[in-house]
């Protein structure tokens, strides 16, 4: 169900299916022992221990401001950039040509109508959309597709169908994960750590079941749990609390926030609930289809990030088409420092919150 980097992708038809195969890529460079389960997790566990124990504050001050020296992503050899990217199953594209530059170690909920290209897009990051042109890095390294299949870079992708395999337990689906992420870890280890994570995700006790006895929230947090335990450098959430209850989906929002806070990977997070994009996402990317290009630098380029949004209603339609302009094609990369800047325990009753999610809804329905 799994592939890393000098492992071939499997042929579709076979028993480990192409969706199952590239849920996880092993990086080439092996995690230090800081970063090993059982253990406080570090951000970007491939660094060297050189990188000093401030590197997770580092991560997340550089995230939240949405800056990395005025360098774009391409231009620092950090984060998630496309160029050119287009995906065509046949009959004319259904993603791009898009071009993309987001910085590391930042949450971006990505939002847009169906047939957008939102699963495509992550699809195509974890490997499963072989044939694309334009091409696809993170850190200035290829990812997705066969020949490039995330070479030194770990990727934890939560699909709409999970990929759970049906043969495994849920404890053996997320150690096979951590087998080929995480190698260098012992037995004892990976045991250890998947089964914190099945209980983090609410499933102590239901280790040892197989899929076909777990209810559809429950694989979906089974599949969770898989991604957040090897430690990914980059996160690809399909609308991953789409099948919860609304209690343990806001307790999981809270639980991805606070790891990422751990350990900033670089999340992209698809959903279609404005409220969810707004919660979670320092920027929300939307999508409307067609051709595109978008940069979290250029986008960001002069703001103070501070300033409260829609200060008067007078003005309110104006920003949403001046300071968040669409490209050719409608796509907007909209900032959210206000809100991803506030506890938790408070986005939900502030004004701020509000203000936003009106903006975002109201942008949604003009691209459309």
């Amino acid at each position: 169900m799994f592939n890393s980097n000098k492992a071939k992708m499997p042929e579709s038809g076979s028993r480990e299916t192409n969706a199952d195969a590239a849920f996880s890529f092993r990086s080439s460079n092996p995690a230090s022992p800081q970063a090993r389960a059982g253990e406080e997790p570090r951000a970007d566990a491939a660094d060297s221990a050189s990188r000093g124990p401030d590197r997770a504050a580092e991560c997340r001050a550089r995230a939240a401001s949405g800056r990395s020296g005025g360098l774009s992503a391409a231009e620092s050899g950090r984060g998630l950039t496309a160029r050119g990217l287009v995906v065509d199953y046949g009959g004319g594209p259904v993603l791009g040509p898009l071009d993309l530059d987001l910085q590391e170690h930042g949450i971006y909920t990505v939002l847009g109508p169906s047939g957008s290209g939102k699963s495509t897009l992550l699809r195509t990051a974890a490997g499963l959309t072989p044939r694309f042109r334009g091409s696809l890095a993170y850190g200035g390294r290829p990812i997705g597709g066969r020949g490039a299949a995330g070479a030194g870079v770990r990727v934890g992708f939560v699909p709409q169908n999970y990929g759970l395999l049906p043969w495994h337990t849920a404890l053996a689906n997320v150690k096979n994960a951590l087998k080929i992420a995480r190698p260098e870890e012992s037995r004892a280890e990976r045991d250890e750590s998947a089964r914190r994570w099945l209980a983090r995700m609410g499933l102590a006790g239901l280790e040892g079941r197989y899929p076909r006895a777990l209810s559809g929230g429950q694989q979906q947090r089974v599949a969770i749990a898989r991604a957040f335990a090897v430690r990914p450098d980059l996160l690809l959430l399909d609308e991953p609390f789409s099948a919860l209850d609304a209690v343990t989906r806001e307790g999981l929002q809270n639980l991805l926030l606070d790891n990422w806070r751990q350990q900033p990977s670089t999340t992209l997070f698809v959903t279609h609930d404005v409220e969810e994009a707004v919660l979670l996402g320092r920027q929300i990317v939307m999508l409307t289809g067609g051709s595109g290009s978008f940069s979290a630098e250029a986008e960001r380029a002069d703001r103070s990030g501070g300033a409260p949004f829609f200060p008067n209603e007078d003005v309110r339609e104006r920003e949403s088409q001046d300071e968040f302009p669409a490209s050719a094609s409608g796509i907007r990369l909209i900032d959210n420092a206000v809100v991803f800047s506030l506890a938790d325990s408070d986005k939900r009753d502030s004004e701020a919150f509000r203000e936003q999610t009106r903006r975002v809804r109201r942008l949604l329905r003009e691209g459309r």
